[in-house]
């Protein structure tokens, strides 16, 4: 008699589609997640099961050094995804991420985000450029902090 489905796996597999097109008053009341600025979204160190989409704002990514000081590692902005390491491997978060502006963001689970990633694979394309630009920040990490060495 009535469709037993989710309306939110259609909103999801539409975004898989149309991508950031397909965000919606309704995804985002569902999904949504609002953070002012100096907010901090990820704590490094915490296990999290979430990845994140950001729909607008500019969030950092920081390293923390002490209690209450972060060096700032990268920055994102709309359209790009944080957080994808939670999907793939069962560790703490490697750092910090923080609000520098006011930041609307999608917040999906492991089951929701594979939901959109098998419907289009141009998702796996966002989660290999996130890794790349990890990597390569990482890397100039390493050579900035051993540089003269």
């Amino acid at each position: 008699m009535f469709d037993t489905e989710p309306i939110d796996k259609h909103d999801l597999l539409k975004l898989g589609f149309e991508g950031e097109r397909a965000i919606t008053a309704e995804l985002f009341l569902k999904y949504g997640k609002t953070f002012g600025a100096r907010q901090i979204i990820i704590r490094e160190g915490e296990f999290g099961r979430e990845v994140y989409m950001i729909i607008s704002g500019k969030v950092v990514v920081t390293e923390r050094l002490q209690k209450g000081s972060y060096k700032v590692l990268n920055s994102l902005g709309p359209g790009e995804i944080f957080g994808e390491m939670a999907l793939i491997e069962d560790a703490p978060r490697s750092a910090t991420l923080i609000a520098a502006t006011s930041v609307k963001l999608l917040q999906l689970t492991k089951d929701e985000f594979e939901t959109i990633f098998k419907s289009h694979p141009r998702w796996a394309l966002k989660i290999l450029t996130a890794l790349g630009k990890r990597i390569l920040t990482g890397f100039q990490h390493v050579e900035n902090h051993y540089g003269g060495r």
